[in-house]
């Protein structure tokens, strides 16, 4: 170990470490905060999810590009100056966004701030790696942790708080005063912190070889591979999986990390006199195996209980994986910049391999189980180096390579996603979902290149046909309101259309200007007065539409088209179109329970139950579309004795309140525009209304409502329901 003046350790220890974690806390909220909030004010400024995704995507990426380049300044110059100028920068930021107003704007503030996170993170750890050791490390960067990974949960409490009137100057000032206070605390204790990250000793090299580095950099990659999976992808399998309210999602969502941070002090005090290395493979492989774990879940208790479990993995590792690297050698900041670089690139490569596997595999689940047999792997060769260390060598090697064997062999069962030859599946994310292709045919060439090509399409109109991409066509309608008519893409024009003639149908049951309050991030959650204005603002009849130039123009400031009662349905059918343009004669798509089927085969398709888990039946359907609509898609449970239903996404425009008719519905039509318009529209409608409305306007469909005493009732063209 590095000698290290034993005053000076002291003095850090009694008044120092406390503003340290504190500065680090402050630090770590103000990015949180703001980033934290940002999705919001994407959505409000429409901004789709190419700007949300690459905003986020250049965040990590800055904070892998400073990492070692902060850690090698910390360990020749010093920690305080990187500490305070990354602080005082970030305090700054806010100044950016006054001088030009625009969402591009706080992007740029994002990467900033990404900057200076990942040097506070890095240099921070590396000044408590160069200002003391033995068991006290592991505890210090414990409490360290905690202090970083207590924003994921406080930051955005506290930033939907300040947001709640649409306005992010809140925010901005928030984030600034953090960041200030964090400049302030860094201030008081810079006198003693390092001058230097990097000591010179006579048993250690100044710049350890990269074999020193190959086994925590090589676990610290495959838990980021892990936790990135989960940030991109968990939100996804707990949609799929369960039919939440936002609340209870997110909820579920902060388990892992609400227990690494109530673990974190306990974690570091207990296990700081064992092996560092085994401590953190240990650690490693117990959040492996809450992944693993993960991907099979279906089950609130299945859920809280791997994020429980994942939780204390990840609190036994990260203290312990910090004080590996900073005594890996003399230089703490570099040791440890490379350390938070390998992080963040398993951080980014989690997603990216989650999103490859979803198609490879076929379902959602089974990346995250490639994912925790990734992390295992990469916590194996750590495991060697901490039993080899003891002299024990062949043990060692037995142990490690008994492990390794084990896993490698769980892979194929895993990428064995098709056991019928006889049938092509075809799985990706889009539009929120998981999106199903099924073909009876084998597996050739000119069929993966026409799913392919469907999936594509299915992203592209995604694209074009959501009110909070600013880019797209109903995005530029939205924000043109009251002041120009709009030139839309041909899909789009036609799709509007579409919706425009339900409309008229329905007489506004079905109205796809209900924009007006529907753009408003979780609208069915507030008030019914907070929408009392809004009434003049939702008018099928105002709508304007110029079929010569395709121009699309609402008269009024406030209008808004949400294309979210069809635009599913309407993307479905052009997935199977192209399939069918394709040759293919026979074909399932599915996305996220809504159905498409066409060609010879009947199909059976089961109807989910909405006041629990699994089916209540199935149906058979040939060459038809089956659609839904529910009240346990998005919600809240009512809170007030006086309310005794949920408040929940399907808005009736009459009554600028969540319909109560019913819970569920399920449509069939020859196409899934259709099907999926239909849906939403009987079920505002209620079985009375809706069924006179059906025999009118749609004899040649079928409907069936689940009403909230969960009896049924179906047209009477509806095919039976089988057990």
């Amino acid at each position: 170990m590095p000698i290290r003046n034993s005053k000076f350790s002291q003095n850090l220890t009694r008044f120092n470490i406390p503003l340290l974690m504190g500065a680090v806390f402050a630090a770590s909220m103000g990015t949180g905060v703001f980033s934290f909030t940002l999705p919001l004010m994407n959505l409000d400024e429409k901004a789709g999810g190419m700007w949300l995704g690459s905003g986020f995507a250049g965040y990590f990426l800055a904070k892998l590009l400073i990492a070692p380049l902060s850690g090698n300044y910390a360990d020749k110059y010093g920690s305080s100056r990187p500490l305070l100028f990354s602080c005082g920068l970030a305090a700054l930021l806010p100044l950016l966004y006054l001088l030009h107003p625009a969402i591009e704007t706080l992007y740029v503030i994002q990467f900033i701030l990404g900057l200076c996170a990942g040097t506070v993170r890095t240099v921070s750890m590396a000044a408590i790696g160069a200002s003391m050791g033995g068991h006290k490390l592991a505890s210090r960067f414990a409490f360290l942790s905690a202090a970083m990974n207590s924003s994921f949960l406080l930051g955005p409490l506290l930033g939907g708080l300040l947001y709640i009137d649409k306005d992010y100057l809140p925010v901005l000032g928030t984030m600034s005063a953090f960041m200030g206070l964090a400049f302030i605390l860094f201030s008081y204790c810079a006198k003693l912190l390092p001058t230097r990250t990097a000591t010179q000793d006579g048993d250690n090299e100044l710049s350890p070889g990269p074999r020193h580095y190959l086994g925590i950099l090589i676990a610290l990659f495959g838990r980021g591979m892990g936790i990135g999976s989960l940030i991109a992808f968990y939100p996804v399998l707990l949609k799929s999986s369960l039919h939440l309210s936002p609340g209870s999602t997110a909820l579920l969502f902060s388990i892992p990390s609400l227990a690494t941070v109530l673990l974190l002090p306990v974690s570091g005090r207990l296990l700081a006199a064992f092996d560092r290395r085994l401590v953190t493979s240990t650690g490693m492989l117990l959040s492996a195996l809450a992944l693993y774990i993960l991907g099979g879940c279906s089950t609130i208790p299945g859920f809280m209980f791997t994020g429980i479990l994942s939780g204390i993995g990840a609190a036994i590792s990260m203290p312990a994986s910090m004080a590996v690297c900073s005594e890996l050698g003399c230089a703490k900041g570099r040791a440890l910049g490379f350390a938070n670089m390998a992080a963040n690139i398993g951080f980014l490569a989690g997603p990216l391999f989650c999103g490859i596997m979803v198609s490879a595999s076929g379902h959602i689940g089974t990346p995250f189980k490639l994912t925790a047999i990734a992390g295992a792997l990469s916590a194996v060769f750590l495991l060697y180096e901490s039993i080899s260390g003891k002299g024990k060598r062949k043990t060692g090697i037995a142990i490690a390579g008994c492990c390794a064997l084990f896993l490698l062999l769980m892979i194929p069962r895993h990428l064995n996603r098709n056991t019928d030859k006889a049938v092509f599946r075809y799985s990706d994310i889009a539009m929120g979902t998981v999106v199903n292709l099924t073909i009876p045919v084998q597996e050739n060439t000119g069929t993966q290149k026409a799913v392919k090509e469907a999936i594509a399409i299915m992203h592209q109109l995604q694209k074009d046909l959501d009110h909070r991409n600013k880019l797209g066509s109903i995005g530029r309608v939205n924000h043109e309101a009251g002041k120009n008519s709009v030139r839309v893409s041909d899909k789009a024009f036609q799709t509007i259309k579409s919706g425009l003639e339900i409309s008229k149908k329905s007489g506004g049951s079905f109205d796809i200007t209900i924009g007006a309050i529907t753009t408003t991030p979780f609208y069915y959650a507030l008030d019914k007065e907070r929408f009392a204005g809004h009434k003049a603002l939702i008018n099928f009849r105002l709508l304007e539409m110029n079929s010569e130039d395709n121009k699309v123009f609402l008269p009024k400031k406030g209008m808004a088209l949400d294309l979210g009662g069809l635009a599913k349905g309407t993307i479905i059918d052009a997935a199977a179109n192209h399939l069918k343009e394709s040759g293919i004669t026979t074909a399932m798509v599915e996305a996220g329970g809504d159905f498409m089927v066409f060609g010879d085969r009947e199909w059976t398709i089961g109807i989910r139950n909405p006041r629990g888990n699994g089916i209540i039946g199935r149906i058979k359907v040939k060459n038809n579309a089956v659609c839904g609509s529910g009240d346990y898609y998005q919600f809240i449970i009512p809170v007030s004795k006086d309310e005794k239903t949920r408040k929940h996404h399907i808005f009736d425009p009459a009554l600028l309140q969540s319909s109560t008719e019913s819970i569920a519905t399920t449509t069939i039509a020859p196409n899934a525009e259709t099907a999926d318009a239909l849906a939403t529209t009987v079920f505002i409608m209620g079985p009375k209304k809706g069924n006179k409305f059906m025999q009118k306007h749609f004899p040649d469909c079928a409907a069936m409502w689940i009403l909230p005493d969960m009896s049924i009732v179906k047209t009477k063209n509806f095919p039976p329901i089988q057990n």
